[in-house]
């Protein structure tokens, strides 16, 4: 192996497109083979990308929570075909919204039950408005503070984009998962993720909330401007999905660290068991996560872009067709990415784990291909 290649990309590629910094790490058979730090943290005072840095994980997050709920069917409290309602009465009578042929926008009575299944697969009919009223109206009733159980209980009042089931719709679906967890589980999710997952791996820097004394690691944050090809900050401690004080947002919440969060993704890789040889999910719960979860015409909304060539599995995208992709990736490997440009991938059949860090908006359809592209080309026995 010669990663050379990869430092030059990140060491000269990155920055010429306007990334302020990374950090990556590559783990093989529960070995760290590859890390390295590039650009900057925070780019008006020129300080150095740190390695111990606490990013914004944003939907990443949704590995976790699927994560979790995976461990709820290992312990037969839920099926993944059960519907919502049974756990969640709210449920129960489900709205649509439908345009008429005149054009109008109506609700009208959902036909299908939302299942457990279709919060996995982003088939649930939610979308990602987070402006939407009945948010809002929680806002206001709990004074900001949103409990995560009072949004997923308040998120029917709206209607969905579409019938359950019907089609893959980016949206508030994993949000909905992880009130599922909490609501089983009895604790606040970010507690069993700590206890079921966290732990377990050697975690220590994954969670919801940071305290005061940790505030100083946070990454600093961008967004990308296209016209001037640079970035642009934004306050490192916003996150338009934490909607209240008290709400922990199962498909975009967490922070982590890049040596922590590259724990759960070689996990990922050999099978749910981590480099201290804890399990966290049985191998059948690994290969299910990573099968296919979608129809042909669910799939439609789902190959757009740089997910060419995948298909969706519990809330990942998985390789299933490399020369359709046009990448190196092999078949097989999963993960996903979040919205400032952190980015899982385990590779079971290579046990390879990978985990890269950024913080900077807008930039993955770019990034993404091409920095895994580089990395597979520096293996010389795949």
């Amino acid at each position: 192996m010669n990663f050379s290649r990869l430092r030059d990309f990140l060491d000269y590629y990155l920055p010429m497109l306007g990334v302020p910094g990374s950090d990556t790490v590559i783990y093989r058979d529960h070995q760290q083979i590859f890390r390295h730090q590039s650009g900057y943290d925070n780019l008006k005072y020129r300080t150095p990308m740190r390695s111990d840095a606490i990013h914004h994980l944003y939907s990443c997050t949704k590995i976790v929570t699927c994560v979790c709920a995976l461990q709820l069917i290992e312990r037969g409290e839920i099926l993944i075909n059960d519907p919502i309602h049974v756990y969640f009465p709210e449920y129960k009578n489900l709205k649509v919204a439908r345009r008429g042929s005149d054009g109008k926008i109506r609700e009208e009575k959902a036909k299908n039950p939302m299942l457990i299944r279709h919060l996995f697969s982003m088939t649930s009919g939610l979308d990602y408005n987070i402006r939407r009223s009945s948010i809002e109206r929680v806002k206001s009733e709990t004074d900001g503070r949103c409990p995560t159980l009072d949004i997923i209980r308040a998120l029917p009042d709206d209607p969905l984009v579409c019938e359950p089931g019907e089609k893959y719709c980016y949206g508030l679906s994993h949000d909905v998962l992880g009130g599922l967890v909490e609501l089983i589980s009895g604790m606040k999710l970010g507690d069993y993720m700590k206890k079921n997952v966290f732990d377990p791996l050697g975690m220590k820097d994954t969670t919801f909330e940071i305290g005061n004394n940790n505030y100083e690691r946070i990454a600093c944050q961008y967004d990308y401007d296209s016209v001037g090809r640079c970035a642009v900050d934004i306050p490192k401690d916003s996150n338009i999905m934490q909607f209240g004080s008290e709400y922990q947002s199962g498909g975009a919440g967490l922070l982590s660290t890049v040596d922590d969060f590259i724990l759960l993704t070689d996990a990922l890789a050999n099978g749910g068991v981590g480099k201290n040889g804890a399990r966290i999910l049985s191998g059948a719960s690994v290969e299910l996560l990573r099968a296919s979860s979608l129809t042909p015409e669910q799939s439609e909304g789902f190959e757009y872009s740089f997910n060419v060539g995948y298909h969706y599995g519990l809330g990942v995208r998985v390789m299933s067709d490399p020369a359709k992709s046009g990448s190196l990736v092999p078949k097989g490997a999963f993960g996903w990415d979040g919205k400032k440009m952190c980015l899982s991938v385990s590779d079971p059949k290579n046990k390879i784990a990978i985990f890269h860090a950024e913080e900077i908006d807008g930039m993955n359809p770019i990034i993404i291909p091409r920095l895994l592209n580089v990395i597979y080309s520096c293996f010389d026995d795949i």
